[in-house]
């Protein structure tokens, strides 16, 4: 199984912080299981996920399509 790129987002493949600032700071703390970085997008959308007036749902870390080729 491969590993994981330094700061790449497992969940979009970009990134982390984001693609212009990568490796600069930590990413997002992913809500999915609060052990994952992911890219700040990701991260905005895990938050909005959460907000019930979004009507969306949260993705749980299986739910992701792995860019990486590292699964959970």
């Amino acid at each position: 199984m491969p590993e994981p790129k330094l700061n790449q987002c497992p969940r979009c493949g970009g990134g982390i912080p984001n693609d212009l600032q990568r490796g600069a700071y930590p990413g997002a703390l992913s809500r999915s299981d609060n052990s994952t970085y992911v890219c700040s997008d990701c991260g905005t959308d895990e938050a909005l996920r959460q907000v019930p007036a979004f009507g969306m749902t949260p993705l749980t870390r299986e739910g992701w399509w792995d860019h990486t080729g590292v699964r959970p």
